[in-house]
């Protein structure tokens, strides 16, 4: 697994401010990663994050791709790496008229993620952007990755499938 800088800096940040919140960050976190451990890093599902708010730009940062790793995966940065999983921040209702167009783009439309019908549409506005949904973050990121080992009540409430059959 790669190195987790975004989690081991927020980890020791917290440990000095509000021990008991780090103690349970750290006990969640490594739950995942146990669970996870024999799950070769050619194996993990490959995932690209789009925003809605930015035109279906990737989005890509330090504490998106902690939260992917942890809960099983591997962020993308572009979509021509091919994801397995495709992940769009929605950030108004307007989404659902946008998908047929952004689905046909011609170089998604050929990745693993849409042939497998792996697209997944996030309802959490500031997903993967704020320090203190860190763990909230990483909970949906594994149930979408890895569903067969976590279940933690986010489906229906902060993302949903998108089906594109």
């Amino acid at each position: 697994m790669r190195d987790l800088n975004f989690y081991i800096t927020l980890l020791q940040h917290t440990q000095q401010t509000e021990p008991n919140l780090a103690e349970h960050l750290e006990e969640e976190v490594n739950i995942l990663i146990h669970k996870l451990r024999f799950i070769p890093e050619e194996q993990r599902p490959s995932t690209l994050i789009l925003t809605q708010q930015s035109g279906f730009k990737p989005l890509f940062n330090e504490q998106l791709a902690d939260s992917i790793a942890i809960a099983g995966g591997k962020l993308l940065v572009e979509k021509y790496d091919n994801p397995s999983h495709l992940f769009i921040i929605q950030d108004n209702e307007k989404l659902y008229t946008d998908l047929p167009g952004l689905l046909q783009d011609e170089i998604l439309c050929r990745t693993g993620a849409i042939q497998s019908n792996n697209v997944y549409i996030i309802q959490k506005r500031n997903f993967g952007m704020e320090r203190t949904d860190f763990l909230h973050d990483i909970e949906i990121c594994a149930e979408i990755v890895q569903p067969k080992y976590f279940i933690y009540g986010r489906k229906g409430t902060d993302w949903v499938p998108f089906d594109i059959a």
